[in-house]
């Protein structure tokens, strides 16, 4: 079955590209070459890895999504990324569909038997051979590319139903039930996204989410894997970067810009996550060298 999707991905993507299937914020990748290490922040995603393997590194815990498995990023993270066991006649190969709160939480509402369960920020669980038929049917309506926006949603639709319905189903179900540590944690991160350049404490996090300080502190590092402080710093620095990469920003318009008032702790911060200085890092991407 995988070998016949990695056929089908090839014949719609014949070229190193990325596309939108132009529905429901579906997209198709393929990557031909081992590449860079990047940087972004990754929004709530459903990756589908039909060929290659895709390594993921979230404050120095590494994860590892190989052919066959879906990969739930449930939160926004902070990530770096590359790509591996690739080549041109052996491309990177997946499927992204973004989490759908509200596809996901219809779908909860008529299961009764998803289990509760503590929530993780971020899983990886292998396809079975119904999720890869769902999969299958997904390609298929993007290749006939004849108003199938109605069949698209059905089949997105069984996609979601068929992981509730598997592994990662009680982190979903835990994830969007209202008032719970999960919801609540799910709800700062969006807090600590909109306001990341604005001076943050602890204190005022955890109020905005009604918990006790010291019990936010520790859910919240449990489910990120980061302090929250630390979540709201990589934020900055990640989109500081690419600022200096996108729009050609110095590094000192990219600290103001993302809400450091001292170029000294700016540069001091980025040489920790990036391993060198703002103007050496954006040079050596610039000039496809690893950073």
């Amino acid at each position: 079955m995988l070998n016949n999707l990695k056929n089908k991905m090839i014949n719609i993507l014949p070229y190193e590209e990325e596309v939108d299937a132009g529905f429901f914020g579906v997209k198709f990748f393929r990557r031909n070459n081992v590449d860079l290490i990047h940087t972004c922040v990754q929004k709530p995603c459903i990756f589908f890895v039909i060929n290659g393997k895709k390594h993921i590194n979230i404050h120095s815990k590494d994860f590892l999504i190989e052919k066959g498995f879906y990969n739930i990023t449930y939160i926004d993270y902070p990530i770096s990324s590359y790509f591996s066991n690739i080549s041109e006649d052996n491309p990177y190969l997946s499927i992204y569909l973004p989490v759908d709160n509200k596809i996901i939480s219809e779908i909860i509402k008529d299961i009764e038997n998803i289990p509760n369960n503590s929530f993780k920020g971020i899983s990886s669980h292998k396809a079975d051979e119904s999720l890869l038929e769902a999969y299958e049917r997904l390609i298929d309506l993007y290749a006939k590319r004849d108003n199938n926006t109605f069949l698209a949603e059905l089949t997105l639709k069984e996609i979601y139903y068929r992981i509730l319905t598997g592994p990662a189903g009680a982190d979903l179900k835990s994830l969007f039930t209202s008032d719970s540590q999960s919801n609540k944690i799910y709800k700062a991160v969006e807090y600590i996204t909109e306001n990341y350049k604005d001076r943050l404490t602890i204190n005022d996090i955890a109020a905005k989410v009604n918990m006790a300080p010291s019990t936010f502190f520790r859910v919240f590092k449990q489910i990120t894997l980061i302090s929250p402080l630390q979540y709201q710093k990589r934020l900055r620095l990640y989109e500081a970067q690419r600022l200096m990469l996108t729009e050609s920003l110095t590094a000192t318009e990219a600290a103001y810009n993302v809400g450091y008032e001292s170029i000294t702790q700016f540069t001091r911060e980025y040489k920790k996550i990036f391993n060198s200085s703002p103007a050496k890092n954006i040079k050596s991407i610039l000039k496809g060298k690893p950073v």
